[in-house]
């Protein structure tokens, strides 16, 4: 044994050498495998800090109380694993698969989660006792909430966790899964959840001031009594959202302007004067965080556009010119946009559900330097999309959701597809050469005879 303080208590870690974290393992596989011998890892109190123990297999291991500080557990399955008040800062805990695993009371401060799974963990506060004169009183006074201040869980995987009462100030979950989580009374404070997907979360006396939101998705979720007091939501969806209990005080949302086709008209006859001119009459459009939803937008020249965080749900934009128009996180819905020529242009985090693009042109934008400017779809929403017939050479849609989306006799040829979603899409007669298809899940290509 030997005595170790942290934060102020006298805590006695058990030490352990790498020859002996080996054997541990060794027996926790015989464990999983209902092997003679075999032996749960049980590892509570150990001082297991700058651990490297990437890809190891430790489902349902006991690290209760441990100290993991700077560990590195990147890819390992700890799935069930109990990590009650455990030292987790500033630990690597990136593609780790977490699902429900108890991770209450932890200190996971600065920590990396990017792309882990922690379906239905559960992150809610929790006390280690001690027993001290036949009472039992808390090891830390001052530490009861898990604690992920700081942490970066970029495209993690949190639907349905726990987080009530958890302290998750300034970290970073851009892009996470955070369908149906506890957030009650959650303390989320300045923290970046652009993109993420809240749908269903119960967000009520959480704390969201100055909460990046913008690009989120937050229909059905619970804000009751929620702060979010200088948040950003531009972008956000809020269907189905009783706003009325929420604190919106300075909050940056969707603008639905008075005289919205006097206003819209106006910009888009500046913005055909900047074009004509090469920039040097009229002015550029920038329509950024603007309800244009239903607009006919048909044939337009909006090339090099700024539609950021625009809503243009069921808008018409059959034929549009959008060439390096910034589309970044806009409100794309069940949008018309065949024949839409969309080369170069920015679409990152759009939300394009059910949306009609068949024989778009979406090929990259040739500079007058010679460089080729790719067309961009990473982290964009595509489920249900018709993408048949559309020329998407060279197009970027990593980390992309192509859920039941129609790219037949599309023209895929070079383009990066890595990390996708692509349940139940169709491909067929899909021009696939060179594209790149690395981490895809659920991806089925279409055989040899059916091509």
């Amino acid at each position: 044994m030997k005595s170790t303080t942290l934060d102020g208590l006298d805590i006695d870690y058990v030490s352990i050498s790498a020859a002996e974290i080996e054997q541990v393992l060794q027996l926790h596989r015989r464990f999983l495998q209902g092997q003679r011998g075999g032996i749960r890892a049980c590892l509570k109190f150990y001082d297991l800090s700058r651990v490297r123990l990437q890809n190891a297999l430790l489902v349902e291991a006991d690290f209760t109380g441990a100290k993991l500080s700077d560990a590195d557990l990147s890819g390992a399955n700890l799935r069930g694993a109990c990590f009650f008040g455990a030292d987790l800062r500033r630990a690597n805990l990136s593609r780790a698969t977490m699902i429900r695993a108890d991770l209450r009371g932890a200190a996971m401060r600065g920590a990396s989660l990017a792309r882990a799974i922690l379906t239905e963990a559960d992150l809610r506060d929790g006390y280690l006792m001690r027993s001290k004169n036949g009472d039992l009183s808390p090891l830390s006074p001052n530490q009861n909430a898990t604690e992920l201040s700081e942490a970066t869980m970029m495209r993690a995987d949190l639907s349905r966790a726990k987080l009530s009462n958890a302290f998750v100030i300034q970290a970073d979950l851009r892009d996470t899964d955070l369908r149906g989580a506890m957030f009650v009374r959650a303390d989320l404070s300045g923290s970046d959840l652009t993109g993420c997907n809240l749908e269903g979360a119960d967000l009520s006396d959480a704390n969201l001031s100055g909460a990046k939101l913008d690009g989120a998705i937050l229909t059905r979720a619970l804000l009751r009594n929620t702060n979010l007091s200088s948040a950003s939501l531009l972008g956000a969806l809020l269907d189905e959202v009783d706003l009325s209990m929420a604190n919106l005080s300075g909050a940056d949302t969707l603008r639905r302007l008075d005289g919205i086709d006097g206003v819209l008209g106006n910009a888009l006859r500046q913005h055909r004067e900047w074009i004509v001119s090469n920039g040097h009459k009229g002015k550029r459009a920038d329509l950024t965080g603007i309800d244009l939803s239903g607009q006919d937008l048909s044939n337009l020249n909006l090339s090099a556009a700024i539609l950021k965080q625009t809503s243009l749900r069921g808008a018409n934009l059959s034929g549009t010119v959008l060439a390096m128009a910034d589309l970044s996180m806009a409100d794309l819905r069940e949008a018309q946009l065949p024949k839409a020529d969309l080369r170069g242009a920015c679409l990152e985090r759009s939300i394009l559900h059910d949306a009609d693009l068949t024989n778009i042109i979406a090929s990259p934008m040739e500079l007058r330097n010679g460089q080729n400017w790719p067309t961009n779809f990473s982290k964009a929403r595509l489920v249900r999309v018709n993408m048949s017939g559309g020329n998407l050479v060279g197009a970027r849609m990593e980390d992309g959701d192509f859920t039941q989306a129609n790219l037949q006799n599309a023209v895929l040829r070079d383009a990066v597809m890595t990390d996708t979603i692509m349940t139940m899409a169709d491909l067929r007669e899909a021009d696939l050469k060179n594209t790149d298809l690395r981490g895809a899940r659920n991806l089925v290509l279409p055989l040899p005879d059916m091509v």
